[in-house]
C-alpha cells in the first residue's frame, strides 16, 4: 500500500474516533443536565457513578488522549452549567414618559414597559397604553395647564407661546403617584437650513437629508422628528370606489444630531432611507421635519436610549432602569420611571417634495406577469356574504375590496390634502 493510500486510511479511522467520541459526549451532555435538576444529593452521585461505568465499559479511559482532551473537559463544563433565570420583573411595568413641550401643541405620551417574559405578546402594545392619568404643564408662577387624552396613551395640550423668562414642568398623577419633571426654562431652536434627498444609482434608497449649523458659537444638539404624506392610488381601478387617497405617517426612530466637533458649526443628518420602489413615491410625497434644540444630558439621555434599543435582546444590553432622565415619582422616591422632558420653543420646520419621475422604480418591471397583483387576483363566488370582497363583474365575479378601495387599505379621502399641496394627481 502507497504511503499516501495508508495516511487517508489512518486519517479515516481517526476521524471516525473523534466522531464516536463526540457522540459519547454528547450522550453524557444530556444525562448530566438532566441530572442537575435531582433535588437529592444521592440521587446526583448514583447518577454520576453510572456515568463513570458506561465510560470504563466502552474502553475510553484506555484511550487516555481522548479521555483528558475530550471527555474530561466536556464532564467539567457539563456539570458547572446551572440554569440561568434573568431578573426582568423589575423593569416590566414602569411609566414611561415621552414627548416634548414646545410653544406647537405639546404631545405626552405615556405607556408601561414591557416585560421580557416568553408568556407576553410582544406585538401587542394596547395593555401597555396609559390612558387614564391627569397630566399637567406647570409654570414656576403656579400656572397649570390640563392635557386632554387621547386613543393610544397620548395627552395633548395647547398652551400658546412659552415664556423664555419661566420654567416649566411636566406633572402625572396616576394610580395614586405624582411624578413631576424637572423645572426648565425653554430651549431656543435655530432654523432649519434645509431637507433634501439624494439618491445615487438605479436600485439604490432615497436618503432623506436634514441641515442645521450653530447661529453663534455654541454647541447645539439637535432632535428632529418627521411627517410623511403621499397621494397613493388602490391597485386595481374599479368605478363606484375611491381609487386615489392620501396616506400619513409620523417618524418612529430616535433622531438626533449635533454640531459638536463639526467643520463651521455645521450638522448635516440622513434621517430616512426609503426605497426607490416604495408606494409612498408612486405619486407625490412629502416630507415635513420639525427641529428642536436640546440640552447636552438630554443629547446623552436620549443617545443612550437609541444605543439600549439597538442592542435590545443582548443580555450586555442596558436595562431601562438603568436609565436615569430627569422625570421622578415625588410620592415614592424608589419607584421608577423612565422619560427625560425636554422644554423647546417652537420647532422650526421645512418641508421637501418628491415627485414619482425623479425617484420612482416600478418594482413591478421585475417581476413575472403571473406574480403581479396576485393578492388581487379575481375569484369566483357564489354569494357576496363575505364583506372583504366586492362584486367585480356581477353577480358571480368578485375582487378584494382593499384591491380596488384605497380608504379600505389605509388611506384618506384625497379631498384631505394641505390646501398648499402642488400638485392632486386624484383631481386631474
Amino acid at each position: 500500500m502507497l504511503l499516501w493510500e495508508q495516511q487517508i486510511l489512518l486519517q479515516h479511522k481517526l476521524v471516525s474516533q473523534r466522531l464516536h467520541i463526540y457522540h459519547v459526549v454528547a450522550v453524557l451532555h444530556v444525562i448530566i443536565l438532566d441530572a442537575q435538576h435531582l433535588h437529592n444529593h444521592q440521587e446526583q452521585v448514583f447518577v454520576m457513578m453510572c456515568v463513570i461505568k458506561f465510560i470504563e465499559g466502552m474502553g475510553l479511559f484506555r484511550s487516555l488522549p481522548s479521555f483528558f482532551s475530550v471527555i474530561l473537559p466536556a464532564l467539567i463544563l457539563c456539570s458547572c452549567i446551572t440554569k440561568f433565570e434573568a431578573e426582568v420583573g423589575e423593569v416590566a411595568g414602569i411609566l414611561v414618559v415621552e414627548g416634548i413641550i414646545t410653544d406647537d401643541e405639546s404631545v405626552i405620551t405615556l405607556s408601561r414597559s414591557k416585560g421580557l417574559s416568553f408568556e407576553d405578546n410582544i406585538f401587542d402594545l394596547s395593555p401597555y397604553h396609559v390612558t387614564d392619568a391627569k397630566v399637567y404643564i406647570e409654570c414656576d408662577d403656579g400656572t397649570q395647564w390640563s392635557a386632554a387624552g387621547q386613543d393610544g396613551g397620548q395627552y395633548t395640550i395647547q398652551m400658546g407661546k412659552l415664556n423664555p423668562a419661566r420654567q416649566y414642568r411636566l406633572k402625572i398623577e396616576h394610580e395614586a403617584h405624582e411624578y413631576c419633571s424637572e423645572y426648565l426654562y425653554p430651549v431656543a431652536t435655530p432654523d432649519i437650513d434645509s431637507v433634501f434627498w439624494t439618491k445615487r444609482d438605479k436600485g439604490q434608497p432615497v436618503n432623506l437629508h436634514v441641515a442645521s449649523h450653530a447661529p453663534d458659537d455654541k454647541v447645539y444638539y439637535f432632535r428632529w422628528s418627521y411627517t410623511e404624506l403621499w397621494e397613493s392610488r388602490a391597485k386595481v381601478y374599479l368605478k363606484g370606489y375611491p381609487y386615489y387617497c392620501i396616506t400619513n405617517s409620523k417618524s418612529k426612530e430616535m433622531l438626533l444630531g449635533t454640531t459638536e466637533g463639526t467643520a463651521f458649526g455645521q450638522s448635516a443628518e440622513i434621517i430616512a432611507k426609503i426605497p426607490p420602489g416604495d408606494n409612498r413615491f408612486k405619486i407625490l410625497y412629502c416630507m415635513d421635519v420639525s427641529q428642536y434644540t436640546i440640552s447636552k444630558r438630554a443629547y446623552d439621555y436620549f443617545s443612550n436610549i437609541k444605543k439600549n434599543s439597538r442592542q435590545s435582546g443582548s443580555p450586555f444590553a442596558q436595562v431601562p432602569s438603568e436609565l436615569k432622565g430627569n422625570i421622578a415619582c415625588i410620592t415614592d422616591s424608589e419607584r421608577l420611571v423612565i422619560g427625560y422632558m425636554v422644554i423647546s420653543s417652537a420647532a422650526t420646520r421645512k418641508r421637501v417634495y418628491i415627485y414619482n419621475s425623479e425617484v420612482y422604480e416600478d418594482p413591478e418591471l421585475v417581476i413575472p406577469d403571473e406574480l403581479r397583483n396576485k393578492e388581487c387576483a379575481i375569484i369566483h363566488f357564489d354569494t357576496n356574504s363575505d364583506p372583504k370582497y366586492v362584486p367585480y363583474l356581477p353577480p358571480y365575479i368578485y375582487i378584494l375590496r382593499t384591491c380596488v378601495d384605497c380608504i379600505a387599505a389605509g388611506g384618506r379621502p384625497i379631498n384631505e390634502l394641505p390646501n398648499d399641496w402642488p400638485y392632486k394627481y386624484g383631481e386631474d
